[in-house]
């Protein structure tokens, strides 16, 4: 017999880590061979049905989201023509919460698996099924269901989720956990259903993590909602990240970042750029949308700590708009907030009303519209109308390009600080402009934005747009050599300083020299502000663009 577990992710980089500790644990604990298909919602519908039958089914299990849940459902309806005997079978998030109704309304389901997946997936493949608990099923024209199958205390017995050559893609981005559960009960999140929190034990947790250093996994995502709760254990992870520190490697982590202590900043101060990424929910600074989710920021804590090791650690930070009390003007306050961190990214994003969270059972009280289909999105409420939430979809999409893509810096900065009282209200003017001409609606080219920053500037009137130019350049020369110049970089190169400065240096050939490097005048000193005559020197040869001023 067959047994495929299907995966659709939302983009071709990621991995679906949950299909692979269902296949490990049954290949594990009986005989029985499990095949996996992985694809992304961007591929074609039919080729993904195709290759399903291909595979000779008998049993079909789908891993289902809220970005896949529509997909999911088409395919299933096409599958249940094809394959009429085969048994097709869900589980995942988006279909734990409302199984009767969905076996009703879609005959085409033989039935869900709800709860934490090894052992029911187990079960149902090797017990008959008026033994197996946590899966809905039909019997005799009416919906059955046993009960919940108790959670897996001991998580070492949950086999590690990757075969060794799925670790060396170094275009996929891997997922891991060393914990489930979460202990908070912030409303907007499914996560706070189940507030139990269990560990892998930390002999389990290294070996882990020894293979991902041992193999050269470029991106490891901890999927732990909150990974630094238990100051010992995560610090105990973390000394051994460091002891066993190899380059080119990340590890992604959720945290809080209000509860690092001194200690913690002291010791992240040592870690190496890059080898650590921090993912902070920060959502929102208002102290009434705050207690409205059960969520308590120590803001004066939270932005010292985030400015202390911003240095070494990249940070992103979580913003979420349509929060209960967050109007339009509370938001730019909390966008403001995080802009000053100086983290690398911010994440917009927009309240999603979530099957089974307390802010979908109380949403009427607020007055949220919102979309009836996946990805179930803020419309409006009693705080915040529609046409203010379209504007800050305008916002995300600007900073992605002018913030987010780290490609602006100094131009940013000289523009922000020069001409707006806060940075929210420059990403309100820039994505007014990109609203009007209509440039929302187009894909950009990376020099396209650059041009379209200029376009912006003159536009608004702004004066020093020779300094602005000088700093546009700088940014534009930093991200690399350039194919060639656009019409508003005006090049001042010293040829004879810049051949005497590659002679001294250790290139195969002149040729590799000057594809590596770039030289160029500018009239205002990158890093005083000062105008004065300058040549500065871009070192492209290693993976992060150095550059060094020449007199």
């Amino acid at each position: 017999m067959e047994n495929i577990l299907v995966g659709i992710n939302s983009k071709y980089v990621h991995t679906n880590v949950a299909i692979r500790y269902l296949k490990k644990y049954v290949e594990k604990n009986s005989d029985l061979k499990i095949q996996m298909y992985e694809s992304s919602i961007n591929n074609n519908i039919q080729k993904i049905i195709r290759d399903i039958v291909e595979s000779s089914p008998e049993n079909i299990f789908f891993s289902v989201y809220i970005w896949n849940v529509e997909m999911v459902f088409k395919i299933v309806k096409e599958l249940r023509k094809i394959l009429p005997d085969k048994k097709i079978l869900l589980g995942g998030p988006e279909v734990s919460y409302n199984p009767t109704e969905i076996l009703k309304n879609n005959v085409e389901i033989d039935g869900i698996l709800v709860g934490e997946g090894e052992k029911v997936f187990l079960n149902y493949l090797t017990k008959d099924i008026k033994d197996v608990k946590g899966v809905y099923y039909r019997e005799n024209g009416e919906i059955k269901f046993n009960g919940f199958e108790p959670l897996i205390e001991d998580l070492d017995i949950v086999p590690f989720p990757y075969d060794d050559s799925e670790l060396e893609d170094v275009h996929k981005i891997v997922y891991y956990e060393s914990s489930r559960g979460c202990p908070f009960n912030c409303s907007y999140c499914m996560s706070s259903i189940d507030k139990s929190v269990r560990y892998f034990s930390l002999e389990r947790t290294k070996k882990d993590l020894k293979k991902f250093i041992d193999i050269g996994t470029r991106l490891v995502k901890f999927v732990d909602r909150t990974f630094n709760l238990r100051k010992e254990r995560y610090m105990e992870i973390w000394r051994f990240l460091l002891e066993n520190y190899r380059e080119n490697i990340t590890f992604h982590f959720e945290i809080n970042a209000n509860i690092f202590d001194d200690e913690v900043l002291d010791f992240l101060k040592q870690v190496p750029r890059k080898f650590f990424q921090f993912e902070i929910g920060v959502q929102t600074t208002n102290p009434a949308t705050m207690k409205a989710i059960n969520r308590n920021n120590n803001l004066e804590r939270l932005f010292h700590n985030v400015t202390f090791i911003n240095k070494n650690i990249h940070l992103h930070l979580d913003l979420i708009a349509g929060l209960p009390f967050e109007d339009y003007e509370t938001f730019g306050n909390s966008f403001d907030y995080v802009y000053r961190t100086k983290c690398e990214m911010i994440q917009l994003g927009f309240l999603k009303m979530l099957q089974g969270t307390e802010m979908k059972e109380e949403g009427e009280k607020y007055g949220y519209k919102y979309l009836d289909f996946p990805p179930y999105e803020i419309l409006e409420n009693d705080f915040i109308s529609y046409k203010d939430i379209c504007r800050l979809k305008d916002i995300e999409e600007v900073l992605d390009f002018y913030y987010n893509s780290q490609k602006f810096l100094r131009s940013l900065d000289f523009v922000v600080s020069n001409f707006f009282e806060s940075p929210f209200k420059f990403f309100e003017s820039i994505g007014d402009f990109y609203k009007k001409k209509g440039y929302l609606e187009i894909a950009h080219k990376e020099l396209a934005i650059f041009n379209n920053f200029l376009e912006y500037y003159r536009e608004q009137n702004f004066p020093r747009i020779d300094e602005f130019l000088e700093y546009l350049k700088f940014d534009y020369l930093f991200l690399g050599k350039p194919g060639f110049y656009p019409e508003w970089i005006d090049d001042r190169k010293d040829k004879d300083l810049y051949k005497s400065i590659i002679d001294k240096m250790e290139f195969k050939s002149a040729r590799e020299a000057h594809k590596l490097t770039e030289l160029e005048k500018f009239e205002i000193n990158i890093e005083t502000g000062e105008k004065e005559s300058v040549n500065i020197f871009f070192d492209y040869s290693k993976e992060d663009t150095k550059y060094y001023i020449v007199r």
